[in-house]
């Protein structure tokens, strides 16, 4: 006797879901963990580029390409910390709070705070005012925001 269709197209549908919606390998969760920290590591380095500005050590065009690049990458930050890639650096040395995934609504509202305070930099940057960047910079949380309330230092 055969299926009807309605019920085949079910049993696909639930095969397909459980083949890619299932917990994710540990393969996949050290691959998403290095990528987090690869980004996490970038973010950085741009970081840096502003920092040297600020202290008339840089230029104002690469400070405001570090500014982009931050605007573009800082709203992804969320996307890194999918359900079940708990899991610490590379060294071992840190490693995301629970909270990341607990309380995920302040995770994301620490996010967005940095991404409002990127724009403001970046704002200031490309007007050349040193005083309003030396501001917005200041008042940039930028990983502080994040790494104060949802990463743990594990050693």
């Amino acid at each position: 006797m055969k299926a009807p269709k309605a019920a085949l197209a079910i049993r696909v549908a639930l095969i397909t879901v459980a083949l890619l919606g299932g917990p994710a390998s540990a393969q996949d969760k050290t691959k998403m963990i290095a990528d987090r920290e690869a980004l996490m590591k970038d973010q950085g380095r741009q970081w840096v580029v502003i920092r040297n500005y600020v202290q008339g050590k840089g230029e104002q065009a690469a400070a405001i390409a570090a500014a982009e690049s931050l605007s573009k990458s800082v709203p992804t930050v969320p996307n890194y910390f999918p359900p079940g890639s708990e899991g610490p650096n590379h060294d071992g040395k840190y490693g995301p709070k629970p909270e990341v995934w607990s309380k995920r609504n302040d995770f994301l509202a620490a996010d967005k705070k940095v991404v409002s305070q990127i724009a403001a930099l970046d704002t200031a940057l490309r007007s050349g005012d040193n005083a309003k960047v030396a501001a917005a910079f200041k008042d940039l949380d930028f990983c502080s925001s994040c790494h104060n309330d949802f990463r743990a230092k594990l050693q």
